[in-house]
Formats: structure tokens, C-alpha cells, sequence
């Protein structure tokens, strides 16, 4: 995709979700994967660094806790948000429901994965069908 605007894509938790939903946006000729946030400073986010992805904390202190770990954090959540054009949020159950009001705020498109009800963003995919 030479001369295109690849569309920047921001993953918010790096669990069983997030892992595969940043490998598929990071082998997108369309795409480019901004950032990693998350909460943690374990074994998931070392492999997300070593895969060449930019860590956020979500906060200021998670940011903290993943230098005291060895990690390079490139900012907190704000930043991360800021420099994406979309946020996937592939955060546990109810939490990424809290997060869409930040990405309203910022006024980013915004999918949210883990479950959520409908009424968190009005919208709603089912990829099974019977």
C-alpha cells in the first residue's frame, strides 16, 4: 500500500484477545499497529516487546511498573489513544464498556471485544451462526 494512509490501529489489553487481534493488525498491509495498553508488566507484555510493539501503561503507574520490569514504556493509555485512528479494546469484561467514554472523548472509532452488551456501544457482531 504505497503512498496510502495506512490506518493506525491502537489494541488497549493484550490477553487471550488482544495477543491475536495485534498479530493480525501488525501483518495488514492496510494497517499499522500503533501500541499495546495494558495494565500489566508480566511475560505477555515482554513477548509484545519483543515482537517490536511500542507498550503503553494505562495509567501513569502502570507505566511505572512496566520500567521496574525492564519494559520501555512509549506513554500511558491518553498517549496511545491520541496517536490511533481506531482502538480495538480487548480488555476484560466490563472494562472495556468503561473505556468507550474515553474514546468518545477523544472522538476515535472504537471496537470493543470480551463480551459486552449491546448497550455499550449500540452496535453488536456475532461471527457464529447455527
Amino acid at each position: 500500500m504505497s503512498g496510502a494512509h495506512k490506518i493506525r490501529v491502537a489494541v488497549n489489553g493484550y490477553g487471550v484477545i488482544g495477543k491475536r487481534v495485534a498479530a493480525a493488525v501488525a501483518r495488514q498491509s492496510d494497517m499499522v499497529l500503533v501500541g499495546i495498553g495494558d495494565v500489566t508488566a508480566d511475560w505477555r507484555l515482554r513477548d509484545a516487546a519483543r515482537r517490536g510493539f511500542s507498550l503503553y501503561g494505562v495509567t501513569a503507574g502502570h507505566s511505572e511498573a512496566m520500567l521496574k520490569a525492564g519494559l520501555a514504556p512509549a506513554g500511558v493509555l491518553a498517549d496511545l489513544i491520541g496517536a490511533a485512528d481506531i482502538i480495538v479494546d480487548c480488555t476484560p469484561k466490563h472494562v472495556g464498556a468503561a473505556n468507550a467514554a474515553l474514546y468518545r472523548q477523544a472522538g476515535k472509532p472504537f471496537i470493543v471485544q470480551g463480551g459486552e452488551k449491546h448497550e455499550a456501544t449500540g452496535h453488536s457482531f456475532v461471527a457464529e451462526a447455527r
